[in-house]
């Protein structure tokens, strides 16, 4: 007699639906995480379950593992081990093939537990203002610099401020235009990406429209113009904002520009751009020390009403190193585990948070579009003709330059990447990057316009 047999039941299926009814859980976490648990085999006292992907995977054994097997325990009336597999690990029988093709349900298909989360995410009040910007020794002089200006007590113009991604450039943007709006609701305050800024003049120039263009930007009391590394290799766009910096200095308006580097490391822009980029006062933000970035967990988990103990507030703090978005996204993640599963926050969830939010990136659909996106606003192709058979000299490099950089920022095959461009040969592909590859040994200025545009997409 087998086990399922020995324990009264026709199949493990009905062991494992037995045991759910006696967790003492959320609804919502049972949705989320107990009900989508395919349970496959009893054999050996082993029990092997079914979890559809590695977040969830981690999430159940840390926090329902010994819940779980004290459960069985008593229904089945020995010990069992758990193993948990996925799509990609264990042998499935065919019909546990079957049981398994059904997908997780998304956190997105219980409304209360999404709304719950929304409603407390936006109640925390973490805006970007200077209250919830933490000033350590590695922003000071930027922090202090975008204060003084929202508070109309600084003298300098225009201000750069420059740092890797995720430091907090646009946490301050926006800090002074959240400061300022309420004192002086009659000023035009203009905050404005460069990479919106070159598309917006883009289609003015195509539509004819270049003077509402020059009207909305040069009737600015503030203008912040976000990374304008962008500018890079865009002539006519640079010469744009020449124009509207010139207007706007000489009225004395506001400029605040920031980007990922200072301004002498910009390629391919213009002495007269860069040296109105160094007029006024350039602010460099650094890394944050390891105390800057415990205050930040700190604050961030206070407004999000997250209590965190000490010792694993430290541990991120000293894991997360480099980037203010990854703790705050580190910070979210928690949050949501601990308001599905109802649990305390500990050093093993930090762990498999900190493994996640340092290893996300893009979806390839949305990178390789990107990529498109960008060569194309450098080169002044459209996307439709990259992907097309066009053998125009112009466009035949910017595809090439944007299936070497595809190549690079994804693990696509070159098949793949040929699919992407009108269903080109994996040959053609292998041809082009090999291409551009000795072009950029021999002319810096490719090299130099291939890394900027890689820079760019890692950093979004």
């Amino acid at each position: 007699m087998d086990q399922n047999e020995k324990s009264g039941f026709n199949s493990f299926s009905d062991i494992f639906d037995l045991m759910k009814t006696r967790l003492d859980i959320t609804d919502t976490a049972k949705h989320v995480f107990i009900d989508p648990i395919k349970p496959l085999r009893l054999t050996n006292r082993t029990v092997t379950l079914y979890i559809e992907n590695d977040w969830a995977k981690n999430v159940i054994k840390e926090n329902y593992d010994e819940m779980f097997k004290k459960e069985l325990r008593e229904i089945l009336g020995f010990e069992v081990e758990i193993e948990y597999v996925s799509s990609d690990s264990g042998n499935f029988t065919p019909e546990e093939r079957v049981l398994v093709s059904h997908p997780i349900p998304e956190l997105d298909d219980d409304p209360y537990a999404k709304k719950k989360m929304h409603d407390t995410e936006e109640n925390s009040n973490y805006k970007y203002t200077f209250d919830t910007f933490i000033v350590g020794e590695s922003n000071k002089l930027a922090s202090s610099a975008c204060r003084s200006i929202a508070q109309g007590q600084t003298q300098f113009n225009p201000l750069y401020i420059y740092s890797e991604p995720g430091l907090g450039k646009t946490h301050l943007l926006y800090a002074i235009k959240n400061e300022i709006e309420p004192r002086h609701p009659e000023y035009n305050i203009i905050y404005v990406s460069a990479e919106t800024f070159v598309n917006e003049f883009v289609n003015s120039v195509k539509t004819n429209n270049t003077d509402e263009f020059k009207k909305k930007y040069r009737s600015a009391d503030f203008l912040l113009v976000d990374d304008v590394q962008f500018f890079s290799g865009k002539k006519e766009s640079q010469n744009e904002l020449f124009h509207t910096f010139e207007e706007l200095h000489r009225r004395g308006k506001k400029i605040i520009f920031t980007s990922d580097r200072p301004p002498k490391e910009i390629n391919d822009i213009e002495d007269r751009l860069r040296t109105r980029f160094e007029w006024g006062l350039l602010a460099d933000i650094a890394p944050p020390e390891f105390e800057t970035r415990l205050a930040i967990i700190r604050r961030k988990a206070e407004l999000m009403d997250l209590k965190i103990p000490n010792n694993v507030m430290e541990y991120m703090a000293d894991k997360l190193k480099n980037n203010i978005r990854q703790i705050e996204g580190a910070i979210v993640k928690m949050y949501h585990i601990v308001f599905l599963t109802g649990t305390t926050p500990t050093i093993i969830m930090a762990q498999n948070i900190i493994k996640d939010v340092m290893t996300e990136h893009q979806p390839i659909p949305v990178t390789v579009e990107h990529v498109i996106t960008d060569v194309s606003h450098t080169y002044n192709v459209s996307p439709e003709e990259m992907k097309s058979k066009n053998r125009n000299s112009q466009v035949s490099t910017a595809r090439q330059v944007a299936m070497y950089v595809i190549s690079k920022v994804t693990d696509l095959s070159y098949t793949s990447i040929g699919k992407e461009f009108g269903g080109r040969d994996h040959s053609t592909v292998v041809y082009a990057t090999n291409k551009v590859k000795k072009g950029m040994q021999t002319d810096p200025t490719l090299r130099a316009t291939i890394d900027d545009l890689i820079k760019n997409i890692k950093s979004t």
